[in-house]
């Protein structure tokens, strides 16, 4: 990629996350975004169809760099408690770009994407899970619900409170007995 380019793709990021301290993404028009990173409309739609469309392809550069942080996503198959520690701190060690991307009336799109690339992942690398509704209904329900307990949870209780209830409620529910 070359370095014009490179300067124009940081220049319209920047100012994105720039307008989503203060907006949702549907009120971000692709006219204020173009006058923040100073460039044309024309150039910032060589990139991207609309504001949601660049608002999809940063989710999923997130998603993308907290996955490459967890050393083995298949652990949440073995030692759910573990991979849940793994899976905050690669989301704390985002979150300069998570919380701007994922607030607002976009919250919820976190562990939706966050589970849908886990269970991508999973069934990559173990196709014969893919159909297997105890598996489908353990990952969703250890990752959506681990997420919204953590979040729900970590001010009002702290880490370690909140990190010993889930480990508590995972080693209840383990994937393996059958």
């Amino acid at each position: 990629m070359d370095l014009r380019k490179k300067k124009t793709l940081r220049a319209i990021k920047t100012a994105f996350y720039t307008l989503r301290e203060s907006k949702n993404v549907e009120q971000i028009s692709v006219t204020e975004l173009t006058q923040k990173a100073e460039i044309s409309k024309a150039t910032f739609y060589l990139h991207y169809h609309d504001i949601f469309d660049l608002s999809e392809k940063l989710k999923q550069e997130v998603i993308r760099a907290v996955m490459s942080r967890l050393e083995d996503p298949m652990e949440i198959l073995t030692d759910s408690v573990s991979f849940m520690e793994k899976l905050v701190a690669a989301l704390e060690a985002e979150k300069e770009n998570v919380l701007p991307l994922f607030s607002g009336t976009q919250a919820a799109a976190l562990p939706i994407s966050l589970e849908a690339s886990l269970k991508e992942y999973i069934f990559a690398h173990a196709p014969h899970l893919r159909n297997d509704a105890r598996v489908n209904v353990y990952l969703t329900y250890h990752i959506q619900g681990g997420y919204y307990a953590y979040m729900e949870n970590v001010e009002r209780l702290g880490y370690k409170q909140v990190i010993d209830v889930i480990e508590e409620i995972q080693n209840s529910l383990p994937i393996t007995s059958r």
